[in-house]
């Protein structure tokens, strides 16, 4: 009876460290945005990549799966637009997994160049140096000359993207899960009440021990990016590659120089998000890639999320935050208070202050 006490407590305290998970770091920041020594203006959202399972009881309909993910993704970008312009940023929303059209109708940049840039944003949010928090000690770079030319088409001083992948589950999935619980409490109590009666006919010794018994996704499509280049825009000047002249009043970086540090994607070689399968659990993200989900009999609903914001001027990391939270996807309630939680870690706007708390 000792040995199996010890058990259940070891199973009940592994359970207790499982459930409430670990704390996770605020995000990430570039010293000069978070000191707001310099600050963008005008930032572009990126789509949003959703991976969500729906996970029901019996077989999982990839349909419903789907529907999900399209409805957090337009409730995101909704969110998240309202949070910038709150924080003082202009939002453009132009970009689209298509291209960036300009307003002419012509493609200014096409569907693989935004999914290779997406794909490196996913290569460092995957890496163990997106993990930490705080000012950043050593500059990251996402594919600088791909940052600066969708800077260019959508007029942008940054860039802002969101990677989510998670579970679930339905109430049918839910109460399955109730059943199966109840019916295992049952068996269990059900052991214990067999072991108290046995230990008592054998004058409170185990009868095994009196016999000596044992304690026992698809791959990237298309060429690089062409060399043409796109007319000049009448708003940002010479696209990537001429001297780009701000207008007056854009935040753009002050010139820092060639690239130094560790840069991440920038063409077809990206190897996250290139036909990968990444697990459900963990800090790994992709683009072009799926997800692969355990269909467990006790699965809760869980979010993985990864926010990051490059400067358009080079493709420096200017903030970025990733997070496991345990919420309801199917709840827009939770899906916008996930986003309110991310973007209020986004520094305000140069020259503005927080509003006083009552």
């Amino acid at each position: 009876m000792t040995h199996f006490r010890h058990s259940a407590l070891a199973l009940c305290l592994a359970m207790a460290a499982w459930t409430m998970g670990c704390a996770t770091p605020g995000p990430m920041i570039e010293p000069a945005f978070a000191a707001r020594t310099y600050t963008p203006l005008r930032i572009a959202l990126l789509p949003p990549d959703v991976f969500l399972v729906v996970d029901q009881f019996g077989d999982n309909d990839p349909v419903a799966s789907a529907a999900l993910g399209q409805a957090v993704s337009a409730r995101t970008v909704e969110a998240i637009n309202q949070g910038l312009r709150s924080r003082g940023y202009d939002v453009d929303l132009s970009a689209r997994w298509d291209g960036v059209v300009g307003p002419n109708g012509a493609l200014l940049v096409d569907r693989d160049q935004l999914g290779w840039l997406a794909s490196g944003v996913a290569q460092f949010a995957s890496s163990p140096e997106a993990g930490g928090s705080g000012p950043m000690a050593a500059p990251a770079f996402v594919a600088p000359e791909l940052a600066a030319r969708v800077g260019w088409a959508t007029q942008s001083d940054a860039l802002l993207y969101v990677n989510v992948k998670g579970v679930t589950v339905t109430a049918g999935k839910r109460t399955a899960e109730v059943l199966a619980a109840v019916f295992i409490v049952v068996i269990i109590a059900a052991i214990i009440l067999a072991l108290a009666a046995s230990g008592k006919n054998g004058n409170g010794s185990s009868p095994s021990l009196a016999r000596g018994g044992s304690h026992g996704s698809p791959v990237l499509r298309g060429s690089p990016p062409s060399a043409r280049v796109p007319p000049p825009s009448p708003l940002r000047g010479s696209p990537p590659g001429g001297a780009v002249v701000p207008p007056p009043g854009r935040g753009f970086a002050p010139p820092r120089g060639p690239v130094v540090g560790r840069t991440y994607g920038g063409g077809p070689h990206v190897g996250v998000g290139v036909a990968v399968v990444v697990p459900l659990d963990g800090p790994t993200y992709t683009h072009d890639g799926t997800v692969d989900h355990e269909d467990e009999m006790f699965a809760g609903d869980q979010v993985y999320v990864s926010m990051t914001m490059i400067s358009a001027q080079d493709g420096r990391v200017l903030w970025h935050q990733r997070q496991s939270l345990d919420l309801d996807a199917q709840d827009p309630r939770d899906v916008d208070q996930m986003v309110r939680a991310f973007v209020a870690g986004i520094p305000l706007r140069g020259g503005l202050q927080e509003p006083a708390r009552r």
